[in-house]
């Protein structure tokens, strides 16, 4: 039997309000169901999710079901790699879905030559579209660190790229388990890896923000993985890397440090003394290479954590009067 040209893997962890609706998304498409693969790894949940699939599978013999002890998202995503078979792969995130009818265009762009292909989404929040982003249409292939430094625009969602099977297994890009934001810190060591990168500018992802989501509820690990992450991402910069791809990684890494340290101020969460040694010693050996205000942030982080603090104090003061 032929491999199937796309692997969809859908890491599936106590979701049973969403999933039926992710994965009749992905089922819900204009091409042989040979072409492609629904993977579902369910990551030892808890809720009635495995159940769920389970139902799906008896009425969609072609979805495949894994179950595993839980291992968070980034675990998942892997197992769902090494048993995915198409050429290439797509992660879908369970509580989101995909287009109707959109494999049919999607397909047609995918190419045993391609090591990632780009997508656009859009952004819904209580039963309604909020954002958009189209990718810029790329007629040509282009290089990773082209991409990562004129297209990405801080996009660095997993399930924004389909990536060649191929290209991640041969470079060894897999997902830092145990961590938080892992795309943050997965997207640049792939891009770095790519040589040839497309865009599709068609909208064909639905990114759905919900209370229950890691973007929603910020706790104290969600700072220490965001540093520890920058932490990365710093030596990385740090690397035999080009001097374009070295620029765009000290913007992610300025940007990455500004936002953390608003995200620690609007939850309360006090930077420790490890997450000020970090800033210091990135603002020492970097500050040349940014802005007036990164330079700032760099040489004083407490201050701008109060600042915002403040800010951020006032503004609900403000709201509950």
């Amino acid at each position: 039997m032929k491999a199937p040209i796309l692997s969809i893997v859908i890491p599936v962890y106590n979701v049973s309000a969403y999933l039926k609706k992710c994965v009749l998304s992905c089922v819900n498409q204009d091409i042989p169901e040979e072409l492609y693969e629904i993977i579902l790894v369910n990551d030892g949940s808890t809720d009635n999710s495995l159940e769920l699939c389970e139902q799906l599978q008896q009425q969609y013999t072609d979805i495949k079901i894994i179950s595993q002890k839980n291992k968070g998202l980034s675990g998942a995503r892997n197992t769902g790699l090494k048993h995915a078979k198409g050429e290439y792969v797509w992660f879908v995130d369970s509580d989101d879905w995909i287009e109707k009818n959109s494999l049919r265009d999607i397909i047609k762009v995918l190419d045993s030559n391609i090591d990632l292909v780009w997508l656009g989404h859009d952004v819904w929040f209580n039963g309604k579209p909020v954002n958009a982003f189209t990718p810029k249409n790329i007629s040509n292939t282009i290089s990773g660190d082209d991409f990562f430094t004129n297209h990405l625009d801080n996009l660095f969602y997993i399930w924004k790229f389909i990536y060649n099977r191929d290209f991640l297994n041969s470079n060894k890009l897999f997902f830092s388990e145990g961590i938080l934001y892992e795309d943050l810190e997965f997207t640049p060591r792939a891009l770095l890896k790519a040589d040839k990168c497309k865009t599709i500018p068609k909208i064909f992802y639905h990114y759905l923000i919900r209370e229950g989501s890691i973007a929603y509820n910020i706790k104290l690990k969600n700072i220490e993985d965001r540093f520890f992450i920058i932490e990365k991402l710093n030596i990385l910069s740090n690397s035999k890397v080009s001097k374009q791809f070295k620029s765009g990684l000290l913007k992610t890494i300025y940007n990455s440090i500004d936002s953390t340290i608003r995200l620690a101020a609007r939850a309360n969460i006090n930077l420790s003394t490890e997450t000020l040694k970090l800033i210091s010693f990135i603002g020492k050996n970097n500050s040349n290479n940014t802005s007036f205000k990164f330079k700032w942030i760099l040489k004083h982080p407490r201050k701008y954590y109060r600042l915002f603090k403040l800010y951020n104090d006032l503004k609900k003061h403000i709201l509950k009067k």
